[in-house]
């Protein structure tokens, strides 16, 4: 699968996709938080914390605090902490390396896939400061953008999805670039099939077990659902097979919705189903450790 770094702005649904990779034994070189869910003190600090739960041992760095020319907007979707009922220990951001410069020093030297779950400032900052860098990015899997393909591509923030509605400006960036690209949209994650409902059960209770479970009943007390796709995301890395993908050409403007042109010969590909079984198998059951 070669070298991993991924871009996240933790949230449950960005723990649960680094989760989903810990439990295939995918680590990533490191790790850059950003700003989105919540704050970028808040999401620091809880993407630190989950990697110590995991004892990944890779480093995390601080990336955007805010978008491009936008203030800091979150919608308090994942509670006040961008963590739900969950609470890491505080994390100094105080003399940290930045991650932004962390990921073009790497792709200065060596090939990467990025995965990014979060808005998408701090690769549009990365792709502004040395285009010449793009022949070392393998794929950026990004999950983001409403491109309308299926009926469940409508948005979430009005007519765009979230990450791309936070940051517009630098998704245009990204996903202008000429880098191949694959994109994990609300087209398939707002798939209610695809959705929690219930309290998934096992009968371990590790810290990790109950981190997952405190974090879970926490999204279905406040939405009555919990759609994972963070996490879907990050099984298109793992098992790009299960997915069916058109490819296209992608626009995005200043409110943040994203259109769609088919082109077989794009660069860009976009997620348009998921196989429902092997998501149960391979992201649900893996997740709950169930069976």
């Amino acid at each position: 699968m070669g070298k991993l770094i991924l871009n996240v702005d933790t949230g449950i649904d960005d723990a649960f996709a680094i989760i989903l990779l810990n439990k295939y034994r995918i680590s990533p070189e490191f790790i850059v938080a950003a700003s989105g869910n919540s704050t970028l003190k808040n999401t620091y600090r809880n993407t630190t914390g989950i990697t110590n739960l995991l004892q990944l041992g890779c480093p995390v760095y601080p990336g955007s605090y805010k978008p491009l020319v936008r203030p800091h907007y979150h919608e308090d979707f994942h509670g006040e902490n961008g963590i739900g009922c969950y609470h890491f220990e505080e994390v100094s951001l105080e003399n940290q390396p930045n991650g932004i410069i962390k990921m073009y020093e790497a792709l200065l030297h060596d090939k990467y896939t990025i995965i990014c779950t979060s808005p998408m400032t701090s690769l549009g900052l990365l792709l502004s400061m040395d285009s010449g860098i793009k022949k070392n990015i393998e794929n950026i899997v990004i999950m983001g953008g409403a491109f309308g393909i299926t009926q469940y591509g409508n948005g979430n923030m009005g007519n765009s999805e979230f990450n791309v509605f936070y940051d517009p400006e630098a998704a245009k960036i990204v996903l202008g670039a000429d880098i191949n690209e694959t994109i994990i949209s609300l087209d398939t994650t707002m798939n209610p099939e695809l959705a929690i409902y219930n309290m998934p059960q096992n009968t371990k209770r590790t810290p990790l077990d109950n981190f997952i479970y405190k974090t879970t009943e926490f999204m279905l007390k406040k939405h009555r659902t919990f759609e994972l796709h963070d996490p879907i995301a990050a099984l298109s890395f793992i098992n790009p097979d299960i997915f069916e993908f058109i490819n296209g050409n992608i626009d995005v403007d200043s409110n943040g919705v994203t259109r769609f042109e088919k082109n077989r010969n794009s660069k860009k590909r976009i997620a348009v189903a998921l196989n429902n079984e092997d998501y149960i198998n391979q992201l649900v059951n893996k997740i709950y450790d169930i069976g």
